[in-house]
């Protein structure tokens, strides 16, 4: 199966975060976490012996795009969601 391939949306909702309670910031918890592991095996595929250069192309352009994605996913609103769910925290 090659990243492009992967059920994204049925891999986020197999996240099970109990102890958050926003819906928001569990989807965004959820979706970073999906995005990290494409990361992850990307890194992987690129580590392989005797790949060809087609396979490295579409590796790093798929990469590139798990970076930005994940960049732009890191945002103020995801930021702003996780200091609300720490004040809501008590010790």
């Amino acid at each position: 199966m090659q990243v492009t391939e992967l059920p994204i949306n049925s891999l986020v909702n197999s996240y099970r975060l109990m102890a958050i309670a926003n819906p928001t910031l569990h989807t965004l918890i959820a979706e970073l976490g999906v995005e990290c592991q494409r990361v992850i095996m990307l890194v992987h595929q690129l580590q392989l012996p005797n790949i060809s250069d087609r396979q490295k192309v579409d590796l790093l352009a798929e990469l590139n795009a798990s970076i930005i994605h994940l960049q732009s996913h890191c945002d103020e609103e995801l930021q702003d969601l996780m200091a609300d769910e720490l004040e809501n925290i008590t010790p």
